[in-house]
């Protein structure tokens, strides 16, 4: 067996601290634990900023293609592929200066792991490619002719190039792995997204009106209109309860997911529900973790997509609080799955009555709820890490 100290991983993850955004903020969890438990990583990233960890960071610029001359698409492809030949030239003058030997990519976006599939197949370097969410069938991306072609063969390359597959769920994995070879699907493997206790403020609540906050973006596909459907009978029918809660929106809009300002505010509007609304646009990660844990209770919303394969870093964060959680979630998603072994309550988009029913016990304090801490631990960093350096100590012992 390959001790810790022996695993030199390059870190492909080109969206890293300090920018705001998922694949950020989980590697930003990720890296540090990986350097206490004894590894020495070497990252690539954009220039997203100066990241404060112990490690070596390299910047690569992020392909674009910059006028419509350029985005036709075989200028656009040629240019693409010369990014992933620049890119490929430096991750193997950093492999040879630090002597690495193993790559471990983490999307999105996924030109971290075509070059890194590219670092196996020409340098022959142990790869573990990661995928957070699927790409060819990716529900919310509907990949047709050319395009299609061109992302599906993609995606067979790191497939085909990688000693191991990682993915967040079992249904994600299944729904991509599902095109390929049983001796190719054996390579892949679930490791859930991850908290850090260390991240978490030690907050007590002493709100003075019921707390249900929603943390994070929303899309077009998976969007608040369920939960202010279901809070808008509850302000009608029990004027007494109208008072005693407010729902906190905070970071529900942003510019790279398209979802506006005046979208949100819009749909407020329409359910009438200005009085008990607040929100506030996005904030640093921890301050968000903050948020998460001045609140009685937690919303976490999924597109309505039948087998939903996402399962969204949020939940995890959540559960990381203590806090009890419910979900709007499609029946048997991922995110269903871990919040019935949290000990905590979902509905799917056809259960807007039971939805409104159980969100007026809670502000009512009719009912209870809490978290099963047995159950959140197993998303403890250090667990999910402890996994990670398993699978590079099997792979390099190989």
């Amino acid at each position: 067996m390959t001790s810790a100290y022996k695993i030199r991983p390059l870190c492909l993850s080109f969206w890293a601290p300090p920018v705001l955004r998922p694949q950020s903020i989980l590697i930003g969890k990720m890296i540090p634990e990986w350097i206490r438990q004894g590894l020495k990583p070497v990252i690539i990233s954009y220039d997203n900023g100066d990241w404060d960890i112990n490690a070596p960071v390299y910047k690569i610029s992020e392909f674009s293609a910059k006028n419509q001359f350029q985005s036709l698409p075989i200028i656009r492809n040629i240019r693409e592929w010369l990014y992933y030949e620049k890119a490929y030239r430096l991750a193997k003058k950093i492999i040879k200066k630090h002597d690495l030997n193993i790559v471990f990519s983490f999307s999105n976006p996924q030109a971290s792991n075509i070059i890194g599939a590219m670092l196996k197949k020409r340098l022959g370097i142990k790869f573990v490619s990661h995928f957070c969410d699927p790409w060819y069938d990716n529900p919310y991306k509907k990949y047709t002719g050319r395009g299609g072609l061109k992302v599906k063969t993609l995606e067979a390359f790191i497939v085909k190039w990688s000693d191991k597959i990682i993915f967040t769920n079992d249904a994600a994995t299944k729904l991509v792995m599902k095109k390929y070879p049983e001796e190719i699907r054996k390579r892949a493997l679930d490791i859930p997204h991850c908290y850090d206790k260390r991240d978490y403020s030690e907050i007590k609540n002493n709100n003075e009106k019921f707390t249900i906050s929603h943390i994070g973006t929303f899309y077009d596909e998976r969007n608040p209109e369920l939960l202010f459907r279901a809070l808008k009978p509850i302000i009608e029918n029990f004027p007494a309860l109208k008072n005693k809660f407010i729902l906190r929106i905070i970071g529900g809009t942003s510019a790279y997911a398209g979802y506006t300002d005046e979208k949100l505010n819009n749909m407020i509007e329409k359910y009438g529900i200005q009085e008990i609304v607040n929100t506030t646009p996005p904030v640093p990660y921890k301050e968000s973790l903050a948020l998460m844990k001045q609140a009685d209770f937690l919303v976490v919303i999924d597109a309505n997509f039948k087998n939903s394969p996402f399962l969204p870093s949020k939940v995890v964060d959540y559960a990381g609080t203590g806090r009890p959680v419910v979900g709007i979630t499609p029946n048997d998603s991922p995110t269903a799955k871990i919040l019935k072994k949290l000990g905590s309550k979902s509905f799917n988009y056809d259960q807007e009555k039971e939805l409104a029913d159980y969100l007026k016990k809670l502000i009512a304090g009719e009912v209870q709820a809490e978290i099963n801490s047995d159950e959140a631990g197993k998303f403890d960093v250090k667990e999910t890490t402890a996994k990670l350096i398993g699978i590079f100590e099997k792979i390099l012992s190989d």
